[in-house]
């Protein structure tokens, strides 16, 4: 479907890996730079949503992923784990 200025629209992910980050107390700092970098040298969407836990209180930022190795990768460079969501947990943007 379209988009509203023309061009495509949403990007569909056939078997998205989610991959997620415990958001640390004072934000991610440069790390963050590093994570947006990873996504453009792989040539991923970055597609981000945010989960907190009930029982420990954190916050914890999901990451979507198209590839499994970078899934991987992305899990192993930054301190991931992979995350298998509830239906009802996460809304992508």
């Amino acid at each position: 479907m379209p988009g509203l200025n023309g061009g495509g629209g949403p990007t569909n992910f056939v078997k998205p890996l989610y991959v997620r980050l415990s958001v640390p107390e004072r934000g991610f700092g440069p790390e963050l730079d590093a994570i947006v970098q990873f996504h453009l040298e792989r040539g991923e969407e970055m597609r981000t949503g945010c989960l907190r836990a009930r029982a420990d209180h954190r916050v914890w930022i999901i990451f979507c992923f198209r590839d499994s190795k970078n899934a991987k990768d992305f899990a192993a460079r930054f301190g991931g784990e992979p995350f298998v969501p509830a239906a009802d947990d996460l809304s992508f943007s």
